[in-house]
C-alpha cells in the first residue's frame, strides 16, 4: 500500500472510530505511521483529505452496488441487484458504513462534491426509478424520498445488526429486508 493509501485508511479508521471532530492531523500522522508534514505532501489541508476519503469511499461503495447489475433487466430486479449489494456492502464494511455516515454529514464535502462522487449509483438509481414509475411499479414520488427511505432503512438496519444483534432473536434475511423496502415504494 502506497503512503498516500495509507493515510487514506488511517483517516478512515479514526473517523469511523471517533467522529471526524475527533481526527487532528496528528493523530492521523501517527495512524499512518507518518509525519505530520508527510500528510501535507498529499493533501493540502484536512478538509482536502476528508473530501478524497469521501470520493474514494463512494468509488468503492459504487463498484460494489453496481457488481453485476443489469441495466437491461426488469425493474424489480434492478432494485434488488442495486439494494441487496448495498446492504451487503453495508453489513460485510462496518467501517465504511460508520464513515459514510461521518462524511455525508461533514461541511468539507460541498453538495457539487456529492453529486459528483454519487454520480454513477444516481444514474442508475435515476433510470431504475424512472422505468419504475413509468411502468406504474414505483408510487410516483420524487426520487430523493424513494432512495432516502430505502437507503436509509438498510443503512439503519445494518447499524443496528452490527451494534445491537441481540435486539434481533431471530436471523434477519436480507431477502425481508429488500422486501419490506420494495412494498414501501411499489405502486
Amino acid at each position: 500500500m502506497d503512503k498516500r493509501q495509507q493515510i487514506l485508511e488511517a483517516t478512515a479508521d479514526l473517523i469511523a472510530e471517533q467522529g471526524l471532530h475527533s481526527c487532528p492531523m496528528a493523530m492521523v500522522a501517527k495512524h499512518a505511521c507518518c509525519g505530520a508534514g508527510t500528510i501535507y505532501r498529499y493533501f493540502e489541508t484536512k478538509e482536502e483529505l476528508v473530501q478524497q476519503l469521501f470520493l474514494h469511499l463512494t468509488e468503492v461503495m459504487a463498484s460494489h452496488c453496481m457488481n453485476g447489475y443489469d441495466e437491461s433487466a426488469g425493474v424489480k430486479l434492478r432494485f434488488y441487484s442495486f439494494w441487496g449489494n448495498f446492504y451487503r456492502y453495508m453489513l460485510e464494511k462496518p467501517r465504511d458504513r460508520a464513515l459514510m455516515e461521518q462524511l455525508s454529514a461533514s461541511p468539507a464535502i460541498s453538495e457539487l462534491q456529492r453529486e459528483e462522487a454519487l454520480k454513477p449509483m444516481n444514474k442508475a438509481l435515476t433510470m431504475l426509478l424512472t422505468d419504475g414509475k413509468q411502468q406504474q411499479m414505483i408510487k410516483n414520488l420524487p426520487d430523493a424520498v424513494l432512495t432516502t427511505m430505502t437507503f436509509g432503512s438498510l443503512t439503519m438496519m445494518a447499524k443496528k445488526l452490527q451494534l445491537s444483534p441481540q435486539m434481533f432473536p431471530q436471523a434477519v434475511q436480507p431477502d425481508d429486508l429488500l422486501n419490506l423496502c420494495w412494498d414501501a415504494i411499489k405502486a
